[in-house]
């Protein structure tokens, strides 16, 4: 196939590329939000500690110091739990005076809901591309392509891809934003109580 008549292609069709793998999006709702319970049950099993930040007088660093206080509330939302619980990891943020970012489970679930959007966006756009010429793509072809067009990043701010760069982008496109953290564990049982 000629690569260049692909990269023109997808480069003119911008929008119309968007729309359809926002129809693939929508076609695998189910699937992802399969995915993401099982990835939020999986932080839920054993019972997370819950973190406070305690800030401490330190005149060269302002980042303060997570402390335990018991155990995470199962009666509270996915969102309330993507957004405000602290995982108990920490990365550096290289900033003076702000030595560290105490990370959420938003931000330690966000790296799969993005992969998930990456998936689905890229194998969209290649069946597209596919459809549109009638020819299949090599995964060199394609890649040749992808990097022709920037990793199709055009594509990826126009659809829901983008929204699943935070986790809470993806829980709320399922549509499970509300629903509480014992909910999601029940829905890791079968029927004879087991997960």
């Amino acid at each position: 196939m000629d690569n260049s008549k692909c990269v023109e292609y997808v480069n003119s069709h911008v929008d119309d590329i968007a729309e359809y793998v926002n129809e693939c999006f929508e076609r695998s709702k189910e699937f992802i939000k399969g995915k993401l319970i099982r990835r939020i049950r999986d932080e839920l099993s054993p019972t997370p500690v819950h973190y406070e930040i305690k800030y401490v007088y330190e005149p060269y660093d302002y980042s303060g110091i997570l402390v335990e206080d018991g155990y995470i509330s199962l009666d509270q939302t996915v969102g309330e739990f993507l957004e405000n619980e602290y995982s108990g990891n920490k990365e550096a943020t290289y900033e003076s005076g702000r030595g560290w970012n105490y990370l959420t489970y938003d931000d330690e679930i966000s790296n799969d809901t993005l992969d998930i959007a990456s998936d689905i966006m890229f194998s969209a756009i290649r069946r597209h591309i596919e459809n549109h010429f009638g020819e299949s793509l090599s995964d060199d072809e394609l890649t040749d392509i992808r990097d022709s067009c920037n990793d199709f990043g055009d594509i990826y701010v126009d659809c829901k891809a983008h929204d699943f760069f935070c986790s809470m982008g993806a829980a709320e496109f399922v549509g499970i934003e509300d629903m509480q953290l014992k909910d999601i564990i029940k829905k890791g049982r079968n029927s004879n109580g087991t997960t």
